[in-house]
């Protein structure tokens, strides 16, 4: 008998039940909505599996601090830049600034984007509804 394939098979994109807790080490654990496996995310915008070898946060809690050339449409890492041979953050400033340059990330159409380990990751959701319902209605008569 043939089984049907999850979304996030397809998609390889996890999306969190409802239901999410937060553990000591600061992860975020919930349950795939389509495939019901364990996943976990360190900032509410990617999630991975939580069974097995999270390569990536081993890369980010042990090693010293970098930059990631990251591909959001293909969802992996392109390169890790090391930055502990650079003097202050004006210097991390101005390679960050040649990285943009060189990969074209300012383009609008660019799944690029590159990350920090020393600053968390900047969401890139587009606002929801949600945000606007607090404000009061107000009627404009004529």
């Amino acid at each position: 008998m043939a089984e049907a394939l999850t979304q996030c098979w397809f998609t390889r994109i996890h999306l969190p039940e409802r239901h999410r807790h937060r553990e000591a080490d600061g992860s975020i654990n919930s349950t795939c909505r389509y495939c019901h496996k364990p996943i976990v995310s360190w900032n509410r915008d990617s999630w991975t599996l939580a069974t097995g070898f999270d390569v990536s946060r081993l890369a980010e809690t042990a090693s010293g601090r970098h930059l990631s050339l990251y591909d959001r449409e293909g969802d992996f890492v392109l390169h890790r830049y090391p930055v502990a041979h650079l003097n202050d953050e004006a210097a991390i400033d101005a390679f960050k600034d040649r990285l943009r340059g060189e990969y074209g990330l300012d383009h609008a159409d660019s799944t690029l984007e590159l990350r920090d380990s020393a600053r968390p990751a900047r969401s890139h959701r587009k606002p929801t509804l949600r945000a606007h319902r607090s404000a009061p209605l107000r009627m404009i008569s004529g």
